[in-house]
C-alpha cells in the first residue's frame, strides 16, 4: 500500500514536472514567434491595393470623380524609415535610401548610379537637376516619406519637406529597370498613371491636406463597366498595372444619365447655330463662356462660322459617367474623335467645363490606349470589365 501510494507520489511529481516543462517550453515557443513576428524597424508596413479617384481640373475647382485607379499602397509608420537598416528593404525602398542619401552628402557619382540610365544620359540636363537636389536639400528639412505607391514599372515615394515659409510634399519616381533594380527619374513621369496619383495625392482630399484621405469604394468598383492600363507599354513588369475603373455606356443607351446627356448636347448646339453666342454660352461653365465670348467678340465672321461648324457638326456616341464629371465621346463628319466634358451645376443642370482649357485629364480621355478604344465598330468593346 505504501509502495503504491509511494510511486503515485513520484508518478505525480513526474507528471508535475512534465507538465512546467511544456508550460516553460510554451513560453519559449511563443516568446520566439512574438520575435519573429516583430517587423525590423526598416520594414515597411505591407503594400495593399487602393483605387484613387481620379481628380479632374475644371476651370475654377478641382473634381473628385469616380473613376478609379488601382494602385499598390504602403504606408511607412516610421517617420525616418530610410535611415535604418537595409536587410528588409525592398528594391524601390533601396533604391529611395540610396538617392536620398546621395542628395543629402551632394555625391554625384552615387546619384548617377542609382538614376535611370536614360535620364542620366543627358549629363548636361542631370547635372543641372543634380545641382537643385543638392541645393534644396541644403534649404529643405526632410521630415518623414509617410506613404509610397507602386503601379506598373513606377514606384513614388511622396516625401514631407519643411521650408522656412511652409510645409510640403514632393514626389521622388522610379521606375523598374530590366535587371529588376530601380532607376531614379529626376524628371519626374510623364505617364498619365503618375499624373493621376499626384493629382490625387496633392488634392485637398488626398494624403497631403487630408488626415484620412478619400479612396474609392467597393461600390465605385463594382459599377465599372470599362477597365484600362493606362499605360500598358510599361515593358516587363511585375507589379500589377495601374488600372482605371470606369462606368460607360451607348448615348442611345436607355439610362437616365445618357439621355439627358443626349437631349443636353442637342440643346447646346441648337443654342449655337440658331440663337447665337449669348444664348450658347449659357450651356457652359461661367469662366469657360466668359473666355469664349472674349474670342468671340474679336473673332471674325470666317471664325465664327469655323467654330460653329466644329460644335454642331459633332455626333454623341459614348459616355464615361465618372459623376460628377461626364466624359462625352463625338465623332465629327469629317475628322477624328472629339471629347467634351460636362459637369453639373449647383441646380442640377449639365454645364461643358474646360471647352478651351487643357488639363492633366486630356493624357486620359484625349489621348493613349483609352482614346484609341473609342474606334471601332463597337466603341470599348476591346476594354470592358469582364
Amino acid at each position: 500500500m505504501v509502495k503504491s501510494m509511494l510511486v503515485k507520489s513520484m508518478t505525480d511529481t513526474a507528471r508535475l514536472r512534465v507538465r512546467k516543462l511544456r508550460r516553460a517550453a510554451l513560453r519559449v515557443t511563443a516568446g520566439m514567434a512574438l520575435l519573429l513576428s516583430v517587423r525590423p524597424a526598416a520594414r515597411a508596413e505591407e503594400a495593399h491595393t487602393v483605387y484613387i479617384p481620379m481628380t479632374f481640373h475644371a476651370e475654377a475647382r478641382d473634381i473628385r470623380t469616380t473613376a478609379c485607379f488601382r494602385a499598390e499602397e504602403t504606408v511607412y509608420a516610421q517617420a525616418a524609415w530610410w535611415q535604418t537598416s537595409a536587410a528588409h528593404s525592398s528594391a524601390p525602398e533601396r533604391a529611395f535610401r540610396a538617392v536620398i542619401t546621395a542628395m543629402q552628402s551632394k555625391d554625384r557619382a552615387a546619384l548617377i548610379k542609382w538614376t535611370d540610365p536614360k535620364e542620366a544620359a543627358d549629363t548636361k540636363a542631370f547635372d543641372e537637376q543634380a545641382n537643385a537636389f543638392f541645393h534644396q536639400f541644403e534649404v529643405f528639412e526632410m521630415l518623414s516619406a509617410p506613404r509610397s505607391y507602386e503601379f506598373g514599372d513606377l514606384t513614388v515615394f511622396f516625401a514631407r519637406f519643411r521650408t522656412p515659409q511652409r510645409m510640403l510634399y514632393a514626389p521622388f519616381v522610379f521606375t523598374r529597370e530590366k535587371d529588376g533594380s530601380f532607376g531614379f527619374l529626376p524628371q519626374r513621369s510623364r505617364s498619365a498613371s503618375f499624373q493621376t496619383v499626384e493629382d490625387w495625392f496633392e488634392a485637398k482630399w488626398g494624403p497631403a491636406n487630408s488626415a484620412s484621405p478619400t479612396y474609392c469604394g467597393d461600390a465605385d468598383i463594382r459599377r465599372a463597366t470599362q477597365r484600362v492600363a493606362l499605360d500598358p507599354s510599361a515593358g516587363a513588369q511585375t507589379a500589377p498595372p495601374g488600372i482605371l475603373f470606369l462606368r460607360g455606356m451607348s448615348i442611345d443607351a436607355q439610362d437616365e444619365l445618357a439621355i439627358k446627356v443626349k437631349a443636353r448636347i442637342a440643346a447646346l448646339k441648337a443654342a449655337l447655330k440658331d440663337k447665337g453666342i449669348d444664348d450658347f454660352i449659357k450651356f457652359l461653365t461661367p469662366e469657360g463662356g466668359g473666355r469664349l465670348k472674349d474670342w468671340y467678340i474679336r473673332a471674325d465672321d470666317k471664325e465664327h462660322g469655323q467654330y460653329k461648324a466644329s460644335v454642331t457638326e459633332q455626333q454623341p456616341f459614348f459616355l464615361f459617367d465618372a459623376s460628377p464629371l461626364v466624359v462625352v465621346y463625338t465623332k465629327p463628319a469629317i475628322g477624328n474623335v472629339q471629347v467634351i466634358y460636362l459637369t453639373f451645376s449647383e441646380g442640377n443642370e449639365l454645364l461643358w467645363v474646360n471647352s478651351s482649357h487643357i488639363t492633366a485629364a486630356d493624357k486620359v480621355f484625349k489621348n493613349g490606349p483609352l482614346y484609341d478604344a473609342a474606334g471601332g465598330e463597337k466603341p470599348f468593346s476591346g476594354i470592358e470589365n469582364k
